[in-house]
C-alpha cells in the first residue's frame, strides 16, 4: 500500500491488511505483479502471499486427503472434518483465483473455520487448473467430486442427503457451473449454493468495474479479462452459461446464498445474479460487506468481517442443509 491518504471507504483493519500484504511482498521481493499474468509465476507469487494468512490454522477433529476419479484423470479432494462422530452434511468446496492460481493450501484456513462454524464437512477441491486446462475441465472435477460424495459419502463419514456446492470467486463461478451442469442432468443431490463474490459474467461491464477496475483494491478489469479468456481457452465461448452464468436459465437451481465485497470489481456480479435468480423464482440471499475488497474471507489472521462472512455463510448452510 502506498504512503499516500487510504480511501476513506476502507474499514480500518482492511487498510492494516492491506499494509501487511505489502509488507508480505516486500520481505519476498516480489515486485509489483506482472501485467497480463503468467501462470506459473502467478502461482508461485499467490503461495508466497498466502502462506502468512494460513499460518496458526484452528484445530479440527480430522483431515483426510483423497483422490476421485474424474473424466479427465484423478482429481485431489482434501476433506476438513469438524467431528467424526456421525456422517457430516457436505460442503463441496472450489477455490479462487482466477482458473489459473490458487491450491487448496492458498485457501485452508478459512475452510476450516467455515468447516468449525457450520458443522459441515468441507470437501475442498484441487480442480485443475487453465490456460494449461481450460474449460470444460475443471468444471469436469467439479462435478466429479460432487458425484463422488453423492455415490461413496456413507464410506467417507459424509450424508450423500445433504449436499452444497460452494466457493470464492472464480470458485463461486465453478458452483454455480456445477449446480446448473447437475441440475441439467437431472439428478442433482445440491441442496444449496454458497457464493463468496463470484464472477459470474465475463464482459466486465457492470458499475463495479467502472468503479474499482483500476485495480486500487487489487482485482482489475485488465486482469480478469484475462483471467475469464484464460479459463475459456483459445476457441472458448465466453457466452456459455456454463461459463458466464449470468446468462444461464436459472429456473429450478437450489437456494443460492451470495456473500460480497463493497470495494471489489465483482460486487455487482453477486447483486444482479440475485436479482436474476429471484427473478426465475430461486430462493437466494445476498449480503454486501461495506469496507472490504476481494479475497476477503481469507484474512482471518486481521480482519473481523472475515469472520463475520463466514459466520454468516456458515448459517445459512446449517439452514439449508437442515442442521438446525
Amino acid at each position: 500500500m502506498s504512503d499516500t491518504a487510504p480511501d476513506a471507504r476502507l474499514d480500518p483493519q482492511m487498510i492494516a491488511v492491506m499494509r501487511r500484504n505489502a509488507e508480505i511482498a516486500e520481505e519476498a521481493a516480489l515486485g509489483p505483479p506482472a501485467s497480463p499474468p503468467e501462470p506459473v509465476a502467478a502461482r508461485r507469487r499467490m503461495a508466497i502471499e498466502r502462506r502468512w494468512w494460513n499460518e496458526d490454522l484452528p484445530e479440527i477433529a480430522k483431515v483426510s486427503n483423497i483422490t476421485v476419479a474424474g473424466p479427465h484423470g484423478p482429481v485431489p479432494v482434501r476433506i476438513l472434518y469438524p467431528e467424526t462422530a456421525r456422517p457430516l452434511p457436505a460442503i463441496v468446496y472450489y477455490h479462487g483465483g482466477g482458473w489459473v492460481v490458487g491450491t487448496l493450501e492458498t485457501h485452508h484456513r478459512a475452510m476450516r473455520f467455515l468447516a468449525l462454524k457450520s458443522g459441515c464437512a468441507v470437501v475442498a477441491v484441487d480442480y485443475r487448473l487453465a490456460p494449461e486446462d481450460p474449460h470444460p475441465v475443471p468444471l469436469g472435477d467439479c462435478v466429479a467430486a460432487v458425484r463422488h460424495v453423492q455415490n461413496h459419502g456413507g464410506e467417507i463419514g459424509l450424508d450423500p442427503g445433504a449436499i452444497a456446492v460452494g466457493g470464492d470467486s472464480a470458485g463461486a463461478n465453478l458452483a454455480m457451473a456445477t449446480a446448473l451442469s447437475m441440475r441439467d442432468a437431472g439428478d442433482s443431490p445440491i441442496k444449496a449454493v454458497l457464493s463468496f463474490y463470484g464472477a459470474f459474467e465475463a464482459s466486465c461491464q457492470s458499475q463495479s468495474f467502472t468503479e474499482f477496475g483500476d485495480g486500487r483494491f487489487g482485482l482489475s478489469f485488465d486482469g480478469m479479462r484475462w483471467y475469464w479468456r484464460a479459463y475459456a481457452g483459445p476457441d472458448g465461448d465466453l457466452n456459455d452459461p456454463l461459463l458466464s452464468s449470468m446468462r444461464a436459465d436459472l429456473a429450478g437451481l437450489p437456494p443460492v446464498h451470495l456473500f460480497a465485497a463493497e470495494l471489489d470489481v465483482l460486487r455487482e456480479d453477486s447483486v444482479e445474479m440475485s436479482r436474476r435468480l429471484r427473478a426465475a423464482g430461486v430462493p437466494a440471499e445476498l449480503e454486501v460487506y461495506d469496507g472490504v475488497v476481494h479475497g476477503f474471507i481469507n484474512l482471518t489472521r486481521m480482519l473481523d468481517k472475515s469472520h463475520l462472512v463466514l459466520d454468516a455463510a456458515a448459517a445459512s448452510m446449517r439452514k439449508s442443509l437442515q442442521l438446525d
